[in-house]
């Protein structure tokens, strides 16, 4: 590996998923990434990398002691009820029945991964280990020869304004910063986020372009969109522009261990399995799309069964309320929010077939994932769908949910009462992943070193 014999240190910046309890595109990405590159230190292909937060316009390495003070921090957010006092989830279930008030419900009795009316003193508790390792830590001192990589979740509002003069500081002393940019589905669509999160979205953006030696994109299509972009934005001067890649996003799924609840075991271990849905419950994830072309799947009388998996997210009062009151909910439409790894695992290795009917996506990794274990794969026709799913996937368009409930029909004659068989496809592996995403580095990281030596001189 090339970027051994030309980068000093590298340092990743995790500050986001370090503080995170949840398990979402992001956080997989980063771990993944902090993974594979600590295998190649291990192996001697690379330097060894250095996991760092950042927080007042600095960067701070991590030490054991902080690493395990968020990771505790993290833990309770991932299931903030299973940390308070026996007593307090039936006093709140107990409020919430005698109010009946769903805004009330969320802030007494949060989702995993939410954290309701705890989320003050989490953010304090965050805040102290924050303090706590500033005052004991020095900030790193970055030269040149030093790659900082930048996967994390910088459009969050505590990232925003600590983590580009980190950056700005590590390049104005020698350093290479490269950032990654997952979509830019805040500006294409921004119906699905709101006019607060757009500008904020926006100002995140034009400071990851005026901080960064390069921009990776993980996938083509959010790299043509970024390059467009870059050459439109009046705030993003010539001068400010980056190099811009792309690469694959990798997709391995080690098998997992690890118990599966037994009513997952009994839906999955029918004769007859439901098809499968896994994503974060949000509105541009076009759950009721879906649940259209399943309910004229049920008018025609057919007998099939669909599970929805995925974290409650906001803005998905409709969705949520519209599956719990279903005539056919915990009869032919199942719902978890809660599975563990390996209860995922489980879910995707035995359903009839997989349906992703989101609207846009800066990758659609449950398709990779569904194809990665074989399983009939229904998309909806998009470009950044085709160009994952490739000739693998069956395609419907988004403004017709009849045109799937017939694919899905089509299908269920084709298999008959037998079980569902595909050929499994091997999309790029994490360490194929990595590869591309260092090599990226590598190509680019020695060229700007020599630009900056002659500017100097």
């Amino acid at each position: 590996m090339r970027l051994k014999l030309i980068s000093k240190r590298i340092f990743i910046d995790a500050t986001y998923t370090i503080c995170s309890g949840r398990s979402s595109g992001i956080e997989r990405v980063v771990r993944n990434l902090v993974s594979q590159c600590k295998m190649r230190a291990d192996s001697g292909e690379l330097v060894e990398p250095r996991m760092v937060v950042n927080h007042g316009g600095e960067f701070f390495e991590l030490d054991q002691t902080y690493l395990e003070l968020f990771q505790q921090s993290a833990q309770i957010q991932s299931n903030v009820l299973k940390h308070t006092p026996a007593w307090y989830r039936p006093a709140a279930e107990g409020i919430c029945e005698v109010l009946q008030a769903r805004r009330l419900r969320k802030w007494l009795l949060p989702q995993p991964g939410h954290l309701g009316l705890f989320k003050l003193l989490h953010t304090a508790q965050e805040s102290s280990v924050f303090r706590k390792m500033t005052r004991k830590c020095e900030p790193i001192q970055a030269g040149p020869g030093d790659l900082f990589l930048l996967p994390d979740a910088y459009w969050v509002t505590r990232l925003r304004n600590s983590v580009w003069p980190a950056a700005k500081r590590a390049r104005n002393n020698g350093a290479f910063v490269a950032s990654i940019i997952y979509d830019l589905i805040p500006l294409s669509h921004p119906q699905f986020v709101g006019s607060r999160r757009r500008k904020a979205f926006h100002d995140y953006l034009v400071k990851a372009i005026q901080s960064s030696d390069l921009l990776l994109t993980i996938s083509n299509t959010v790299l043509s969109q970024l390059e467009e972009f870059v050459a439109t934005e009046p705030a993003v001067a010539i001068l400010d522009r980056p190099n811009m890649k792309s690469f694959q996003l990798g997709a391995e799924l080690s098998t997992v261990e690890g118990n599966v609840r037994q009513p997952l075991v009994d839906l999955f271990g029918k004769s007859k399995p439901p098809y499968l849905m896994v994503a974060t419950f949000d509105p541009r994830k076009n759950h009721q799309y879906l649940l259209d072309a399943f309910d004229q799947l049920w008018q025609r009388g057919k007998q099939l069964d669909i599970c929805l998996v995925g974290r409650i997210g906001s803005r998905c009062d409709d969705i949520t309320q519209r599956i719990l009151t279903h005539p056919l909910f915990a009869k032919n439409l199942f719902l978890f929010d809660d599975l563990s790894d390996a209860e995922l695992q489980h879910c995707y290795r035995n359903s009839r077939g997989v349906v992703f009917p989101s609207i846009v996506e800066g990758f659609g990794l449950p398709i990779v994932e569904s194809l990665w274990f074989g399983k009939k794969t229904f998309v909806s026709d998009t470009p950044i769908h085709r160009e994952v799913g490739g000739n693998d996937c069956s395609y419907f368009p988004l403004d017709r949910p009849k045109v799937l409930a017939d694919q899905i029909v089509q299908w269920e004659r084709s298999i008959g009462d037998g079980k569902p068989s595909m050929n499994q496809r091997h999309p790029v592996t994490w360490s194929e992943s990595c590869n591309q995403l260092l090599e990226q580095c590598a190509a680019l990281l020695q060229d700007t070193d020599s630009v900056r030596t002659a500017h100097a001189a």
